[in-house]
């Protein structure tokens, strides 16, 4: 059986920077990690702490002074040597990181935005509006559509049911005739503790993403599909109990979210026809923990659930869970469990693979500290007396 075990690991504990840390990337040509705080964008080197640059957000009011600014994304662009920041105010910011030239505003969303997602090939950026809109820019940031997210038609792929295809004529096999008296489920809304907002995530080629969306008729999550040129595929069927999160594997087979049961919270997939396909249990009571993101590495062989307690104790902050999942014969096998406590400084608040190092996970604390777990296989050979 192959393993997943711990080569090292680099910490950094005694960064000092700017407010507190929101979201990162890793500037692949370097190695570095490029952070935005609330007031700050921050490059520095996990392994040695040195830090490269620091550039105010606050100085051209692009966020406020007072530590009020929320920035939704942040994203390394190595062939434009730059990195963008998108605020959810609306701004959508640009700084060379080269020249250190001043931060240059290269869009304005009236409405706000609620997040920033570059296709892979990084020729195309998709953002997500306080209206409810998808916005797709090239990489030149020339708009070239806005549609609304929430859509009435299924998409272009809307299935063929001749005969074989009805669900009153599948084969039902032990469940019997009754199977077949199909009734609509009942639709049940998000859960309590969902944020309510859009998630985008592209497919590894870059060819189709997917947005997971509350319905504002039913107040449930649906997940749509859309090609690179953003006209909608495909819609999910009704999943009770979908949670936000959504991370499409690179590999273009499957996308992963997850799903709270009567009886177990699981880790799901889903095809892109919308339909679901195949998932797993996650080792907690159904109304233990909630996941605040799944991450695919970039080779597709690994699945990170980073979760945090549902429920803590009085008086406590949440525990806090990074689990690397691996799949092999169509089975799910738990490899490493990262467990943080609950002291609220060592939570983490941003988590990323490394885009150029498979088995290269970052990590950033509430608390300023950064981690870097580089992963390796090994081969467990069990021999016959």
């Amino acid at each position: 059986m192959r393993n997943l075990g711990l080569l090292q690991r680099f910490s950094c504990v005694d960064l000092s920077l700017p407010g507190s840390p929101q979201c990162l990337t890793i500037r692949s040509e370097t190695g570095t990690v490029l952070v935005a705080s609330e007031l700050a964008i921050t490059e520095f080197d996990p392994r040695t702490e040195e830090v490269y640059k620091e550039v105010s957000l606050t100085a051209d009011d692009y966020l406020p002074e007072d530590g009020s600014g929320v920035v939704v994304a942040i994203q390394d662009l190595p062939d434009q040597e730059s990195v963008c920041v998108a605020t959810a105010s609306g701004d959508v910011i640009l700084y060379n990181l080269n020249t250190s030239q001043v931060l240059e505003c290269v869009g304005s969303v009236e409405s706000g935005l609620t997040g920033m997602t570059w296709s892979p090939d990084q020729e195309l950026v998709t953002l997500t509006t306080g209206q409810e809109t998808i916005i797709m820019m090239t990489k030149d940031f020339e708009p070239i559509t806005e549609v609304a997210i929430n859509q009435d038609d299924f998409g272009e792929d809307k299935f063929i049911t001749v005969g074989w295809g009805k669900k009153e004529t599948q084969f039902h096999g032990s469940e019997g005739k009754q199977a077949a008296q199909w009734k609509a489920a009942e639709v049940q809304p998000a859960l309590p503790w969902d944020d309510r907002k859009p998630r985008i995530t592209w497919r590894g080629d870059g060819q189709f993403f997917a947005v997971s969306a509350v319905c504002p008729q039913t107040g449930a999550r649906k997940v749509r599909i859309w090609n690179r040129e953003c006209v909608l595929q495909a819609t999910s069927e009704v999943v009770n109990g979908l949670e936000q999160l959504l991370c499409w594997k690179p590999s273009g087979s499957l996308i992963a979210s997850t799903q709270r049961h009567p009886n177990k919270h699981s880790v799901v997939f889903m095809e892109k026809n919308g339909l679901l396909h195949g998932d797993f249990t996650l080792p907690f009571g159904k109304e233990q923990v909630k996941v605040k993101e799944l991450l695919w590495n970039s080779d597709s062989t690994v699945l990170a659930v980073w979760m945090e307690d549902l429920k803590p104790r009085e008086n406590d902050h949440p525990n806090t869970y990074i689990q690397l999942w691996t799949v092999g014969n169509y089975h799910w096998y738990l490899k490493q469990s990262l467990h943080f406590g609950n002291e609220a400084l060592r939570a983490p608040v941003c988590v990323c693979w490394d885009p150029e190092k498979p088995l290269r996970l970052h990590l950033l604390t509430r608390g300023w500290a950064s981690y870097t777990y580089d992963w390796g296989w090994s081969t467990q050979h069990i021999w016959g007396m």
